[in-house]
Parts: structure tokens; sequence; C-alpha cells
């Protein structure tokens, strides 16, 4: 449904636009009331009991219910709408709706229903380190900002993300650790096979914590194959001029400098596909989340030290993964995950995962962390201001059914809950009020008009600029990330593998647009009456550029959707094929990692062993001990 239609069904069934107030019915009812309050009061009584009275409380019920149901519409919608309309109706629909509820909220806030708000104790020293950040002096307050829209989709297609893939029981993705677990092969009646090969590979759990660390490997798994990984950005103090957006003298993210783990948001790298490794385990946090799963993201302590690996908390260990390397640490045993106290008792798990020279030849093919530098570790709590805001308390506790999203995360609750481990300090991360700093920077160098500017920003066009844009593009994505990959039939929606096929335009549709005017109306193009036919033209060359990059990105994803989808023959087939394409180059990584995964989940392991051992991937390291793990289980079957 297109968001004009989405606005124009809620006026229908609730007699009155997004926009305006009350309705005329409601209107007379308010003046009713006046005057019955009016004669109670000037005969000094209590009130009585009034059938009109009920009626109005009804309808401000029903009115308050509405508003949020149909904002909470666009959140969840398949179909995605033009980013600024987006935000401006979920900004303006939750505020409304705050509007409608401040007294109960305030209710809430005394204690009376158990949702009292207070300020995070962790986070405390955060926002006194970053008091400019000006959406910090909301997060007291009910009302929304319009960057909460994002927040609000990032929570929604995570949940849809991780909801999907835990309950999916398909042994395809987890043919390692089949192999692992003694070539494991369930019986027809087994309904969680991924759970038993845990609990055969990790005896000692017990049945909660065994689905606990399966759920946690399969919403991992998913991140790992669906966001490619990006190199670290590294700017050097002698390229800070060339490359700041602004005179800003705080932190570089401040600057609109990238660095590691604040480019993007949890939900930009899903959209785009593509992050570094710390951005991925920002993603991976919040999906644990959504689990009620603990995590904390290990970094060992000293002067420049980077993040490590993502501590998940079950029981009283953290088992760790690596989201450089796409792989959980391994364990002892081939196919089990490390916790870090097994790391600490044993230093050859971690200097094992160093390359041999006939693996790489390389200058540095070493595990970039040492035995000695996991002695002392920082805990990193991932908090966002949103996350421990007064207004995400509120309106997760008024979310209900289908519509119920995890928006609140304080550090104290991972304090409270999470294990104590010698050596580990829990700190509170500041990434993701650096993401904000970045972003803010971005936003604001857009909307100057300087060609110096502009041309710093090249990243943004090349990699961002085109998807956010492309409006079709991000309602793919949307349906990819629901797990739509069957049509209905009584619809003439497409699904995720319909949808990313129609997105690899060619030549002929690219060169068409100009006469094609279905293909117009699709694409958003509308030649209005006192437009030029020079900016028409202008206006259907830029879309013809989109198309070109889109093209390029929808064959990769259409392999994520038949991977997904459980079709690894066919994801294999078409990788193949995208090995071959030049214009599938910037996604030659996640080509190589998903193409080798879909061998092996087909069971041809020499082929995703030669796959695999690419030494040119950014991921080449966590690839290359994948098919070391790889050899020794077939070296025994």
């Amino acid at each position: 449904m297109a968001l004009e239609d989405v606005v124009a069904k809620s006026d229908k069934d609730n007699s009155m636009s997004f926009d305006e107030g009350v309705p005329v019915g409601f209107a007379k009812r308010i003046f009713v009331l006046l005057l019955v309050g009016l004669s109670v009061m000037a005969a000094g009584c209590t009130r009585p009991n009034d059938p009109m009275l009920d009626m109005l409380e009804a309808d401000l019920k029903k009115t308050k219910v509405d508003d949020l149901s149909r904002t909470m519409d666009f959140v969840f919608a398949e179909i995605r709408f033009e980013q600024r309309e987006f935000k401006e109706k979920l900004e303006s629909g939750l505020n409304r709706w705050v509007s409608y509820s401040d007294k109960k909220l305030d209710r809430f806030n005394q204690g009376s229903s158990g949702v009292a708000w207070s300020e995070d104790a962790l986070s405390k020293p955060l926002f006194e380190e970053n008091k400019t950040l000006a959406m910090l002096a909301r997060n007291a307050e009910y009302s929304f900002l319009s960057t909460d829209a994002y927040y609000l989709q990032e929570s929604a297609w995570v949940s849809q993300i991780v909801d999907r893939v835990v309950a999916s029981s398909h042994l395809n993705a987890f043919e390692l650790y089949r192999l692992a677990a003694d070539n494991y092969k369930p019986d027809e009646d087994v309904e969680e096979p991924v759970v038993e090969v845990v609990k055969k590979l990790h005896p000692q759990l017990s049945e909660d914590a065994s689905l606990e660390l399966t759920n946690s490997l399969k919403v991992f798994d998913w991140i790992m194959r669906n966001v490619q990984l990006l190199p670290e950005t590294i700017v050097s103090d002698d390229e800070l001029a060339e490359v700041a957006l602004n005179d800003n003298q705080g932190s570089r993210a401040a600057r609109g400098v990238g660095g590691l783990g604040y480019q993007r948001y949890p939900w930009q790298s899903l959209l785009y596909g593509r992050a570094d490794y710390v951005e991925r385990a920002k993603l991976f946090m919040v999906a644990l989340r959504h689990l009620g799963i603990d995590s904390v993201m290990f970094q060992p302590r000293g002067d420049g030290a980077k993040p490590w690996a993502v501590g998940v908390a079950i029981g009283d260990n953290y088992y760790l993964f690596d989201t450089k390397m796409a792989l959980p640490i391994p364990g002892k045993k081939v196919g089990t995950i490390a916790t870090l106290a097994e790391l600490r008792s044993d230093d050859e798990l971690l200097t094992k995962l160093d390359l041999t020279t006939d693996e790489s030849l390389e200058d540095d093919t070493a595990y970039w962390v040492k035995p000695e530098d996991i002695k002392q570790l920082d805990a990193l709590v991932y908090v966002t201001p949103e996350s421990i805001s007064k207004r995400m308390l509120a309106l997760e506790k008024s979310l209900i059914g289908e519509e119920r999203l995890t928006l609140v995360f304080t550090g104290d609750q991972t304090i409270n809950s999470a294990p104590q481990a010698d050596g580990v300090e829990f700190k509170a991360w500041d990434i993701a009020f650096q993401t904000h700093y970045f972003r803010q920077a971005v936003r604001e160098a857009l909307e100057q008009t300087s060609d110096f500017l502009r041309e710093k920003l090249g990243w943004h066009y090349s990699d961002e600029a085109y998807i956010d844009n492309f409006i079709v593009y991000r309602t793919t994505r949307a349906r990819f990330f629901n797990g739509k990959f069957q049509s209905d039939p009584d619809s003439t929606s497409r699904n995720a593998i319909e949808s990313c096929q129609r997105l690899m335009y060619d030549d002929e549709d690219v060169e068409s647009l100009g006469s094609d005017k279905r293909l117009q109306a699709i694409l958003g193009i509308r030649k209005e009456a006192d437009q030029s036919a020079q900016s028409f033209l202008q206006e259907v060359r830029s879309v013809q550029n989109q198309m070109r990059l889109v093209r390029r990105d929808a064959g990769f994803f259409l392999s994520q959707c038949l991977f997904d989808n459980s079709s690894v023959n066919a994801a294999k087939n078409w990788l193949n094929v995208l090995r071959a394409e030049e214009d599938a180059e910037r996604w030659n990584d996640g080509v190589t990692y998903l193409l080798g995964r879909s061998l092996e989940s087909c069971k041809e392991y020499d082929e995703s062993i030669k796959v695999l051992s690419d030494p040119k991937s950014t991921q080449a390291l966590g690839n290359i001990v994948r098919t070391r793990l790889l050899k020794e289980l077939i070296s025994n079957l």
C-alpha cells in the first residue's frame, strides 16, 4: 500500500485525516461535555454516572489508539516512502499521540504501572561528554524527533529479521556445524535440528542456554552472509583537512571525518548491505537485544586499542563472536564456540588463528589479538540516545500485539544481569553518539551549495544517495527483511525475489525510460505542467544513472534471497554468473563469501574451500580459517 493509500484508509476508518484535528462529531461531543461539566460545577456536585461522558472518554481512547496504530503502520509497511515525508509523518503522528497521552504517561513515570523512567547511570558520563549533541536535551521529554523515524524503522526491520531467522529449522546455513556434530542427520520428526546440533557440540548447556546459543548463532550467521564486510576507514592526521566537512573542534565524527564503527547506523548497514566489522557488531548486538540476550563488545584495555569481539552472555559465560572473521571464535573441539574463560585458560585457541605461509602470502597473517591482550578488557555496552530516552520507554509500553518492538535498553540492565569476569570493566560505548555526530555533519554539508563540499561527499553519492532516492529499491529490501519470498495469489504485490529480478534493468529498460510512461510512474517520475523539457530530461537522466547502479546491487541481493529461501542450488548458480559480471565488482567480497557458503551447503566441499581461499578478500583471514575447519572435518568423513 502506498503512503497516500495508508493515509486514505486511516481517514476513511476514523473520519479524520492524518494531519487534521478532531472530527466534527467529536467536536460536538466536546461542546456537550463542556455544558455538562459547567452544570455540575455550578451545582457543586461530583461527576454523575453520565453515559455521554463515558462515550466521550471512549472516543478519546479510540482516537489515541488509532493515531498511534496508523502511525506505526508507516513503520511496518512493506512499501517504503519518500524519506522526508516518512520522517515528517512519524514525528507529527507520534507527537499528536503524546499530546493525547501526556497525563497517562506522567502517571507511568510516577511508577504506578512499573515503567518509571530514570537516567541510565552507566550512560551518564556520555551525556556529559556529548552535551553539544542537540537531541540529548530531549531525552527526558515525551516529544519525538524526526530522526526517531529511522530508529523505529531499524527496530521493525530487526524484529522481522530475527523472528523469521530464529524460527527457521533449515540446516542449509549450518553445514559446518552439522559435520562437526558427528555428521548429524536429523530424523524427520526433529522440529529444531539446529538446536540439536548445538546441543551435541555443547552438551554442558541447559535446554534454555542451548536455545539462546542457537538463536545467537542463527542471527550472527544471517548478518555475516547479508552484510558485506568493508575495510576499516583510516584517515591520518595529515589527511584530516582534506576530508573534513566542517571546522568543528570536537571529535573526528563531528567534523564529518569517516572512521571505524560510526559511519552507518544499523538500519543503514541493513539497507546498503555493507558495513565495517564494528558496524556489523552493532547490528548483531541490536538483534540479540530483540531476543532478550545480553551482549558486550570486548576491547583490550589500553591506548589505541580497537574493539575485538562480541561477547554473548549465556549462563555464566561469554561466548565469543568475531564479526571481522565472520566466525564465532573456535573452541577446542571443531565446531564449538569458545568462551572468554576458555581463551584465557588456553593461549593456543587464539594463536592458532594465525595464518601460515601456505595459506597466505600477505605480510601480516597474524590474528590481531594476542593472548596477553585479553587479560584486561573493557566490556563496551552498546547504548544509543534513543534507547535510553523517556519517549521510547513510553512508546514501547504502549505498543501492543504485532506492533510491539524492543525500543529501550540501558547500560544498567547489562551490569545487573551479565556475568562478571576478572579483569573486565563495563563501560557505556559512545559509538552511537559518534554516529549521530557524523550523520549530522553529513546532513549539514549536503545542504551547502559548495562544489568543494560536494567533491568531499563523493562517497555519499556513489554509495548511498541513489538508494535513499530510489523508493522501489528500498521497498525490495523491506520485503527481503520481512522474508516475503512467496506471493499472495490475490495480491498484485511482488515478493522479494520478484522485486530483485525487476530491479535488474537491462539496457533497453534504461534507454526507454524517457518514453516509457508506465516505468516513469513506477519510478516516481511525473512531468509537471510548468516543467521545462530540459528539466524533465535532466530528471530522466538522473534516474537512468540510478537504474544502472541499482541493477548492480539487485543481482547480489537476488542471491541472498535465494539462499534465505533455502534455494541454495539456485543461489550457487546465480553467484557463479555474478562472478563474471564486471559491474558487480563492488560486491566481489560478498559474492565470494556467499558462493563459498552455498557450495558448502550443497556439500561441494572442495569447491567451497577453493572459493573461500581467495587471499584478496577483505574477509580473507576468517574465510581461510573456515576452510581450515572444513578440511579437518571432511578428512574424517
